[in-house]
């Protein structure tokens, strides 16, 4: 069982209240930071040219707005979702006209094919949502994954074990 994602800095910030440390929040806060490109996403010719999509895309868009988190690096995946929710869409009225074909057909085979084609696509549909988010997720293509990536931690200096300390103390005769 996988904990809770880390939030970014400025949620933690405007929460008022943290466990972490002014350290700890400095460090995520630099890595967060290190992680933007300054760049805005674009809208694909595909995304442009779908009705379905490129009215998701307006959305997406009005929503990122405010949003940091989301910039050039996310070009690809904001397009694949508009893309994927064109294929929902499409898939839906395409089920619907099959249902209705069913409803139409009398012969018993038919109607199996029609219930197999249905399963087949919606099979189908899944897999590859199901792939194409692991993909985003290991090669950091949506901000959770980039924000997930940041270490909790600062590194800290390696202390001397005590025993590398005493030998020290007794090589030299006095405490470093």
């Amino acid at each position: 069982m996988a904990g809770r994602p880390s939030k970014p800095v400025q949620l933690i910030k405007l929460e008022g209240k943290s466990h972490r440390t002014k350290s700890e929040l400095k460090h995520r806060e630099k890595a967060e930071k290190s992680l933007y490109t300054g760049t805005t996403f674009k809208e694909s010719p595909a995304v442009k040219a779908d009705p379905v999509a490129h009215r998701e895309f307006l959305r997406l868009k009005k929503l990122y707005k405010s949003i940091e988190f989301v910039d050039g690096l996310d070009e690809q995946i904001i397009n694949r979702y508009c893309m994927l929710i064109s294929q929902e869409h499409a898939l839906a009225k395409m089920m619907e006209r099959m249902r209705m074909d069913i409803d139409q057909v009398e012969d018993v085979e038919d109607r199996m094919r029609i219930y197999e084609s249905i399963a087949g696509v919606t099979d189908k549909v899944m897999k590859t949502r199901d792939m194409l988010l692991k993909l985003e997720d290991r090669l950091f293509l949506n901000p959770t994954a980039r924000i997930k990536s940041i270490p909790k931690m600062p590194a800290e200096e390696k202390k001397e074990s005590a025993m590398a300390q005493f030998i020290n103390r007794r090589a030299g005769g006095h405490a470093p």
